[in-house]
């Protein structure tokens, strides 16, 4: 048996499925939409074990205990986690699967690469990645290569992202209709720039692959433009834990106070879809 037919196998069973309920007598917690943070990091990085008090803590170590407990606290069910920076992700990747095996209920991986430090090797990790450590996407900073588009199409993984910019991204969305693309922080990480997060929702309006989440969005009124403007399925919850507070982060979303069904989708259910395309046959 192929691993991927393996993985696939157990997604389907229900253990580490983001399928809904079996229809069989349930608690009444387990009946309850799931809410899963779609953005954050865990693991190590390029600086872990260098003691220089002044390295940056998303290039040292991650704890993804911190994240369950950050997350039980805040009641998210589920989490979606990859490493922080690192030169090249071969072993940051295997090391984000060796936590989804430890916490299956609970994390689900992404790898994370990066189109100049690893190019043309990438496709070949990536299928790996996906195929034999059941990691369920890809995530990376700047504007995602062909390779690395190409290869996302051929295993129907969605792509998260975070480039420079919102425009000079759309070209490859633009080009790549059959994969979905999830720009992060609403287009401007803690907005710095508020006329980023605008170019984010009218190009989101405008291509059908195209999707923000919400994860350390500062100006409030974006997120409410967001969610007032575009289709309930194109809002994805996420925190960018553990150094932003996913507890703070999900409130936000709570205080929107958009109608049940559509609070349902951006807290879970639209990367649930996404995910599971993976799923099909």
């Amino acid at each position: 048996m192929k691993r991927r037919d393996f993985f696939k196998g157990i997604l389907l069973s229900g253990s580490l499925s983001l399928a809904g309920p079996a229809h069989t007598a349930q608690p009444q917690d387990s009946q309850r939409p799931k809410v899963i943070d779609a953005h954050c990091h865990a693991g190590k990085g390029i600086n872990y074990a260098s003691n220089n008090p002044k390295s940056d803590p998303w290039t040292t170590y991650n704890d993804p205990e911190w994240t369950l407990r950050r997350a039980r606290h805040a009641g998210i069910d589920k989490t979606i986690i990859f490493p922080i920076n690192n030169t090249t992700y071969r072993e940051a990747n295997e090391e984000i699967a060796s936590y989804v095996r430890r916490w299956p209920d609970k994390f689900i991986g992404f790898a994370k690469h990066d189109s100049r430090t690893e190019a043309g090797k990438i496709r070949k990790m990536l299928l790996w990645e996906v195929r034999e450590l059941g990691l369920r996407g890809l995530k990376l900073h700047g504007i995602p290569s062909k390779e690395m588009v190409e290869t996302a199409s051929e295993l129907k993984i969605p792509i998260l992202f975070h480039p420079p910019n919102v425009d000079d991204s759309l070209q490859v969305v633009q080009s790549y209709p059959q994969v979905s693309f999830i720009l992060a922080h609403l287009g401007s990480f803690a907005s710095r720039s508020w006329t980023e997060h605008v170019r984010a929702i009218e190009a989101s309006k405008r291509l059908a692959n195209l999707y923000l989440d919400t994860s350390s969005v500062v100006f409030s009124t974006y997120l409410e433009r967001a969610a007032s403007e575009l289709p309930p399925e194109k809002l994805i919850f996420g925190s960018d834990g553990p150094l932003v507070n996913s507890q703070v982060e999900l409130y936000k979303i709570r205080l929107l106070k958009l109608p049940k069904e559509k609070e349902q989708m951006v807290l879970g259910g639209n990367i649930t879809r996404l995910l599971n395309r993976y799923l099909d046959p």
